[in-house]
């Protein structure tokens, strides 16, 4: 195996590792709340301090990676973030929740997504797209098996117990892969008319005077949102409906299956055509799915239409996160995608929370569903006008 190979695979160790948590926070939710009695407007409050706190860590994270390599940064925060996913485990009190989940689960996962994707860049200057594919693809199939493995190991050994396997999982497994992870030599490759060297590129200052980079920060805020709200509130969804806890966790195993699908095919997919019909053929999927889920379908379209919109939304970040150095160059990619993945945690930390009291007020997710087809159709609008060529 080559190292560039090697390291691909050492990052998608890391981004599994640190996505099994977030993926399985819908199937935590329902367990929490009926433990406590907390509505579950307050406990998505903690995924989403989570996400805003990652989203302003992450720019420090993308710049400290930038100037003096992956390994380090990224080592740090698994740590950090599996101690605090262990920790979770004693909870007693919502605000032990947002302390252990919201502020250590930030911290340490503000920069496996970044890293990875900023670093498989740079290791790849041919087949970007497919291997940054395969790197994040670990990010969906967290969502294949952290839901159902959580709902497992919750009727077996408790919320507690599941919040402790969990931890210790991204404390071992995340940090043993953060060893082989590294930035290639410099000059690895020779300039050419098709390549893109480190020094390539505008400095975070000039991409801020950028008008594109707040386009794309506003796209990927809206996307975030959308996200998050239907895989954090897509099993409850679907216990409301009658399902049971281990049926309704079907619904984020089809969604990751989707996301994995749509991750792997729009990669190399983009390679072949450019990623402007990709993205267009992505969105259009969301919104067909979405279109349907807004109806409250019961639970055998349901997890098809998850699945679709799974398919379609990963597609669309792959394309996004291939664009990025494509507009803004090489040069402090890890910091201007950090900016970037402000707007996305942004956003992913706004949609649940805002769903989960939308729900508490009026006892039913058909606000929040209804509109997100249409979030989905201004999210594209805004990525079209920020990705286009000087």
């Amino acid at each position: 195996m080559s190292q560039r190979w090697l390291v691909a695979a050492a990052l998608f160790a890391v981004v599994f590792s640190a996505s099994n948590q977030i993926a399985a926070f819908g199937v935590f939710l329902p367990a929490l709340a009926d433990h406590f009695g907390w509505s579950r407007g307050a406990i998505s409050v903690a995924l989403s301090i989570s996400l805003l706190i990652g989203g302003f860590a992450g720019f420090a994270v993308g710049a400290i990676a930038d100037r003096h390599g992956p390994r380090g940064i990224l080592l740090l925060t698994v740590a950090i973030a599996g101690a605090g996913y262990a920790l979770a485990s004693t909870t007693g009190a919502l605000w032990h929740l947002y302390v252990f989940v919201g502020v250590m689960g930030g911290l340490g996962t503000s920069g496996f997504y970044i890293i990875a994707s900023t670093t498989v860049t740079r290791w790849f200057d041919r087949d970007r797209g497919l291997a940054l594919a395969l790197v994040l693809v670990g990010f969906n199939v967290s969502f294949v098996t952290a839901g159902p493995a959580a709902a497992w190991l919750i009727e077996r050994v408790g919320w507690r117990g599941a919040y402790l396997v969990f931890g210790g999982w991204l404390c071992v497994v995340g940090s043993l892969a953060a060893l082989v992870v590294r930035d290639p030599p410099r000059q690895r490759v020779a300039p050419g008319p098709a390549t893109l060297r480190d020094d390539h590129g505008v400095g975070v200052g000039e991409a801020l005077r950028d008008r594109r980079l707040w386009l794309l920060l506003l796209s990927w805020f809206v996307l975030g949102a959308v996200l998050l709200m239907v895989t954090v509130h897509v099993v409850p969804y679907a216990r409301d409906g009658g399902a049971d806890l281990a049926s309704a966790a079907l619904a984020l195993t089809a969604y990751g299956v989707g996301a994995a699908v749509g991750r792997l095919a729009s990669g190399p997919l983009s390679d072949r055509l450019g990623p402007q019909p990709i993205m267009r053929a992505c969105f259009v999927l969301q919104v067909i799915a979405l279109v349907v889920l807004a109806f409250g379908p019961s639970l055998p379209l349901l997890l098809p239409m998850v699945a679709v919109f799974g398919l379609g939304f990963t597609g669309a970040d792959t394309v996004y996160l291939r664009v990025i150095p494509d507009v803004f160059g090489l040069k402090a990619l890890g910091a201007i995608t950090g900016v970037l993945s402000m707007g996305w945690r942004a956003g992913a930390a706004l949609g649940p929370a805002l769903a989960g009291f939308i729900h508490d007020a009026t006892g039913s997710y058909a606000l929040p569903f209804g509109l997100a087809p249409v979030a989905v159709v201004v999210g594209y609008a805004l990525f079209a006008a920020g990705s286009k060529k000087p």
